[in-house]
């Protein structure tokens, strides 16, 4: 996505890019008699400045607060020097969405929008209540059934095709298995794992 892009998308959902480090200031109501007129909502601004991680929460809260202030989010550092979020309170459905396209489309924009402008490329994981986890660890007994199975009978298996964290997950957890080999295949929304004999 073009820098250009990104910018009348964010605008387009109330998400201002303010690299002046000025507060928002809500358009005028048109009644003189109001003293401190409300924020709008949906309106949130970006941190520009500070550590990745206090980044990705101000980010986070402030975008989470037009759902549901229930919310919280913690971030931590990773050791391959990633970011890790979790997100706690609130119906976790709605942030999951179906088949966990909304939480994609949540880390999608977070990673796009802390990540503009940086030399530093820094990969941020969201996570709803353990579902990632828990779908990541499925994957990953999914990979080994299936190599188990192209072992006994000699034959390549195609997995329907899946976003690149789960083919990367899938591809991981059949690196150190040397009966089989793991190749991502096809284009865009087709790209699926195929695994084969070695």
């Amino acid at each position: 996505m073009a820098e250009n892009d990104l910018d009348k998308y964010l605008e387009d959902i109330g998400i201002e890019m303010d690299e002046e480090e000025q507060a928002h200031e809500p358009p005028l109501t048109g009644d003189d008699d109001i003293e401190d007129p409300l924020p709008v909502a949906g309106m949130i601004r970006i941190e520009t400045e500070g550590d990745i991680i206090e980044r990705c929460e101000s980010f986070l809260v402030n975008l989470l607060l037009n759902f549901d202030p229930t919310y919280a989010v913690e971030a931590r550092r990773l050791d391959e020097g990633g970011v890790a979020v979790d997100i706690f309170g609130g119906d976790p459905g709605k942030i999951i969405g179906r088949g966990g396209r909304t939480l994609s489309a949540l880390e999608y924009i977070t990673n796009a929008v802390l990540n503009r402008g940086d030399d530093e490329n820094v990969r941020i994981n969201i996570d709803v209540g353990g579902y990632r986890r828990r779908r990541d660890d499925r994957l990953r007994t999914t990979a080994r059934k299936v190599a188990s199975r192209v072992r006994e009978a000699g034959l390549p298996f195609e997995f329907e095709p899946m976003s690149a964290a789960e083919r990367r997950i899938i591809h991981l957890a059949l690196a150190d298995d040397p009966s089989v080999i793991s190749e991502s295949e096809d284009e865009g929304r087709n790209r699926r794992v195929v695994v084969k004999p070695s």
